[in-house]
C-alpha cells in the first residue's frame, strides 16, 4: 500500500510542479478544476431539452416516459456519487495536498477532504451515463471529466487517487443505472 502512496504522490508532484510557471497554463486549470463542472451541467441541460423538445405525436406518452428514464439514469448516478463520496470520506478520510504540503494551491476547495474526489465523481456519473445514450455526446464529456480530474490535480487540491476513486464511483453508479433503465425500456 505504501508503494501506491509514494507513487500517487510522485505523480501529484508531477502534475502541481508544472502549476504556477505559465500564466495561460494556471488560468486553464483553475477554469478546469472549478469551473468546468458547470460546463458539464450546462450541456447536459441542453441535451436534456433537446431531447425533451422532440416528440412522438403517436408515442407521446411512451417517448415522454422514456425521456424522464433517461433523465433519472443520468441524475441519479451523479447526485448518488456526490453522496457515496461523503460517506467514503467518512470511512477514510485525507486530507488536501495542501494541507500537508508545500505546493503550489491555484484553487481554495470549500472543505479539507480530499478523497475521494466529488468533482470528478459527478463529472464521470454525467458523462459515462450521456455516454450510454448518446456515444458522441458522451465522448465530448468523458473528455471534459479528465480535464476536470487533472485540473484538480494541477491546482493542488487532489491527488491522483482521489480523483481516480471518484471516477470509478461515478462510473460505476452510472453503470448500474443504466442497467435498470435498460431493464425496464425490455419491459
Amino acid at each position: 500500500m505504501q508503494n501506491i502512496l509514494n507513487l500517487d504522490y510522485q505523480i501529484f508532484e508531477a502534475i502541481n510542479s508544472l502549476s504556477g510557471k505559465w500564466q495561460v497554463l494556471d488560468w486553464f486549470g483553475i477554469f478546469c478544476a472549478k469551473y468546468l463542472i458547470f460546463v458539464i451541467f450546462l450541456i447536459l441541460a441542453i441535451w436534456w431539452i433537446k431531447i425533451a423538445k422532440t416528440r412522438s405525436s403517436e408515442d407521446w406518452p411512451i417517448e415522454g416516459k422514456r425521456k424522464w428514464m433517461i433523465f433519472g439514469s443520468v441524475a441519479l448516478p451523479m447526485v448518488l456519487s456526490f453522496l457515496i463520496n461523503q460517506l467514503l470520506a467518512m470511512i477514510r478520510f485525507r486530507d488536501r495536498p495542501f494541507l500537508n504540503l508545500d505546493i503550489n494551491k491555484l484553487v481554495e476547495p470549500m472543505s479539507e477532504k480530499s478523497f475521494p474526489s466529488d468533482h470528478s465523481a459527478m463529472a464521470f456519473a454525467i458523462a459515462v451515463a450521456v455516454y450510454f445514450h448518446n456515444k458522441k455526446l458522451g465522448k465530448i464529456l468523458l473528455v471534459l471529466a479528465c480535464l476536470i480530474a487533472l485540473g484538480r490535480i494541477y491546482g493542488g487540491v487532489h491527488y491522483p487517487l482521489d480523483v481516480i476513486a471518484g471516477a470509478v464511483v461515478g462510473t460505476v453508479l452510472a453503470f448500474i443505472f443504466y442497467k435498470i433503465y435498460f431493464f425496464y425500456q425490455k419491459r
